[in-house]
């Protein structure tokens, strides 16, 4: 291991080239060849980081043909290079080439040609993750594939770990999964040295991540230095996202995440064991998560993968049968639960019909009726109760039941006309205002409902409550916060839910009102 102390900590990813650099790189096309030894192909990927090649290495041309090839990053090119970036450089790339483990990408070469600066990798077939999750969102990958990937990154992790090594932008396009199934991480060149955590006063030399802020912990975004941790809480992100199809916090910055409160939503198919260690990893500060990567991965796996299994990427996206069909006997038993359940409903009908007449009209507030058919049909309420009379024999229960209805009439519950004002992509609170149409005082409950809207992804979801209307006044309004940064690509909406309480144990009345978020102004790549 060698000494890296007086270094800041930097990723390859972070330290190709500033944008300043790139403007000047020289025009670089198949057929040019570098140091005579490289023979550039085809163009993998460009970016404002520079570009990567697909080249022959004439060194390797007695090797098999698929090993002949490499991966060819171009780093800096087209003018001077402060010897500054040149040591940043150098230090990420022998940080990745002390690495050699299955999971991670195998480093060669850091060569010059003139002006150009270019480091050589084991050329991968496949892609990234993120087109994986991509191609699968909002659908989960099916569990056994899931964990053969959480296996295999965990695995990963821990070696460069074990040996020094801190990520530091670990994030699913930085993790490659090659044709036949294997996943390698990409882009090593954070060093962690092997002693004990600083203090946190201590980590203030930490340069910004370049990567995914959704995938960095707090203490990165807040500009502290990284240690192992912080791969433990992007690595906890992923591994969430892959048992559930989504981030666990709406591909949100976890600051954000933490000063909103935004709760997790436990995946399918975890033991309690598994949920407490996945827990653990996202939790909000390094203390929760002061844990090996290789432990963690012990708690969170065990007993639930092969040591050496795989999957082939084109297999990783299908759907697994049991999410597209029923099972055929929980079919069968809905089947005859609903058949039951008709055969008992038409034989209540039938009693009803041979020992009642004619049972009186419901009676509607009129306030509430115009409430109701006023709004278009979008907005009407999901289910509207009223008070209804009940019905009784026409001969012995008449005059009860009308008299019985006159008071039910009397104390029907308080009309409220319920108005919900647009939300523009910049709001944070979605207002709904309720005006009391019968009396100055007056009592009602209230919360939300998720519809196309996802509660903690898009809006902070509201339990039951109860309010009244203040003292002397007839208009009141509700609040509900809107989370920031929400990666919708069209509008969606949730339910507020408005209910009338009854002291005469008759049907409350409950307003719904469709509550319309716009599609986010500047949708931005999910990873």
């Amino acid at each position: 291991m060698f000494d890296v102390t007086t270094e800041p900590r930097i990723g390859l990813d972070q330290a190709l080239i500033a944008p300043a650099i790139v403007d000047r790189m020289p025009s670089l096309a198949a057929g040019q060849v570098l140091r005579d030894r490289y023979v550039l192909e085809e163009r993998l990927g460009s970016g404002g980081r520079g570009s990567v090649f697909k080249a022959l290495d004439r060194h390797r041309a007695a090797l098999p043909e698929t090993h002949r090839y490499v991966a060819l990053k171009i780093l800096h090119a087209g003018g001077d290079c402060p010897e500054q970036a040149l040591a940043k450089l150098r230090l990420a790339f022998h940080c990745g080439q002390v690495l050699s483990h299955r999971n991670i990408v195998n480093v060669y070469e850091l060569d010059c040609d003139g002006e150009v600066l270019f480091s050589t990798m084991e050329l991968l077939d496949g892609e990234p993750l993120s087109s994986v999750i991509e191609r699968l969102h909002p659908a989960a990958m099916r569990k056994p594939q899931a964990w053969q990937l959480i296996r295999q990154l965990g695995a990963g992790l821990a070696h460069a770990h074990e040996r020094g090594v801190v990520h530091g932008d670990l994030k699913p396009r930085n993790i490659f999964i090659t044709r036949e199934g294997e996943l390698r991480i990409l882009n090593f060149g954070a060093v962690h040295e092997s002693t004990p955590v600083k203090s946190a006063s201590e980590h203030t030399d930490y340069t910004p991540i370049s990567g995914a802020p959704a995938y960095a912990s707090c203490e990165q975004l807040e500009g502290r230095r990284t240690d192992p941790r912080d791969d433990l809480y992007a690595l906890a992100c992923i591994c969430y996202e892959l048992l559930a199809g989504t981030h666990p916090f709406g591909s949100r910055p976890a600051t954000l995440a933490r000063d909103y409160r935004v709760s997790l939503v436990r995946p399918p198919g975890l033991t309690g064991r598994q949920w407490r260690a996945l827990q653990k990893g996202l939790s909000w500060h390094r203390g929760g998560r002061s844990i090996s990567v290789r432990l963690w991965m012990h708690r969170l796996t065990r007993e639930r993968v092969q040591e050496h299994s795989v999957t082939p990427l084109r297999e990783l996206t299908q759907q697994s049968r049991g999410q597209s069909k029923m099972p055929w006997r929980a079919a069968a038993l809905f089947l005859v639960v609903t058949l039951t359940t008709a055969a008992v409903l038409a034989q209540l009908r039938s009693t009803s019909a041979l020992t009642t007449i004619d049972a009186p009209s419901p009676v509607v507030s009129v306030t509430e009726s115009r409430d109701v058919l006023s709004a278009p049909p979008e907005e009407r309420p999901a289910t509207h109760f009223v008070s209804t009379q009940a019905s009784v024999p026409a001969r012995k229960n008449m005059a009860y039941g009308a008299s019985r209805a006159k008071a039910a009439a009397r104390a029907r519950p308080v009309a409220i006309s319920v108005e919900a004002s647009p939300v523009r992509s910049d709001d944070h609170f979605a207002e709904i205002r309720l005006s009391n149409l019968v009396r100055k005082n007056g009592a009602f409950t209230w919360w939300t409902e998720p519809a196309t809207a996802k509660a903690n992804v898009d809006y902070v979801p509201e339990t039951v409550a109860n309010q009244t209307f203040p003292q002397g006044y007839r208009t009141v309004r509700l609040y509900v916060r809107l989370l920031p940064q929400s990666l919708r690509s069209q509008r969606s909406y949730f339910y507020i839910a408005i209910a009338q309480p009854d002291l005469h144990q008759a049907p409350a009345s409950v307003i719904r009102r469709r509550i319309w978020l716009p599609a986010s102004s500047s949708l931005q790549a999910r990873r």
